[in-house]
């Protein structure tokens, strides 16, 4: 008797390790019960309970539990649906998480993880189609706040090494990268007047061809990063507004 009443406290005790976040210990005793009692395993929040201590530690595998849960119980309650979801997109698997709410009744996480997907339109009508006008209005100022271009970068850049690293505001590196090629400059033009034609060469091959091709894939990158941090502080910065609750956060 005393066995069994030790058995049947370990999953209580599981419950309250995962609720306090101790998810290594209570995975280890979600585990511990499932061996013991497999029918256990019928029950869907213990399960994903089990499935969050797992992608805490082990985000392939946690991914792999939550799936299961998935495709173990088709007729999930809304509840544990958008548990799962959330789960999902903490872990940028946003094409599961649409997956999931695709069918369902919650457009407002859907419109979430379209979002977070990067299908800004289909989100923007996701969340219109919720009568989620104040979210909607947010993404489309999102969308019409002036991005900078990959392509205007190299194009300066083309033309004025480092001018392209400044129109995507990076000043310091378009600075330097503008010394830089100057630099190469001044010496192959130095190499030709003294008509030091191998040392040309070699400037031109080592300096002149590195840094200034080298500057346009700064150019590039400079803007492609100018980019991607203002989505990921205005994301931030919506997901604290519309969706604190949840308390996600790109990276």
């Amino acid at each position: 008797m005393a066995i069994l009443l030790a058995l049947c406290a370990q999953l209580p005790l599981a419950d309250s390790l995962f609720a306090h976040g101790y998810l290594e210990a209570a995975r280890v005793e979600y585990l511990r019960g499932f061996f013991f009692h497999p029918e256990l395993k019928r029950t869907i929040e213990l399960r994903l309970n089990y499935a969050i201590t797992v992608l805490s530690a082990d985000e392939p595998r946690g991914i792999a539990e939550l799936t299961g849960i998935v495709d173990s119980f088709p007729e999930l309650p809304p509840a544990i649906v958008n548990r799962i979801a959330v789960e999902y997109i903490r872990a940028g698997r946003y094409y599961l998480a649409i997956n999931l709410l695709s069918t369902g009744s919650d457009r407002k996480m859907l419109g979430l993880a379209l979002l977070l997907d990067d299908q800004l339109i289909e989100a923007r009508n996701t969340f219109i189609r919720n009568e989620d006008y104040a979210i909607a209005a947010a993404i489309d100022t999102f969308m019409h706040f002036p991005a900078k271009s990959e392509k205007t970068a190299l194009l300066l850049s083309l033309f004025l090494p480092g001018a392209g690293q400044v129109y995507a505001s990076d000043v310091r590196q378009g600075l330097a990268d503008f010394l830089i090629n100057i630099g190469s400059a001044y010496l192959l033009f130095n190499a030709f007047k003294q008509q030091k034609y191998i040392d040309a060469s070699l400037v031109f091959f080592f300096l002149i061809n590195r840094f200034y091709l080298g500057s346009l894939h700064n150019a590039q990158k400079a803007a492609n990063e100018y980019n991607e941090s203002r989505r990921r502080e205005w994301l931030n910065h919506f997901l604290n507004s519309h969706f604190d609750s949840l308390n996600l956060k790109v990276r």
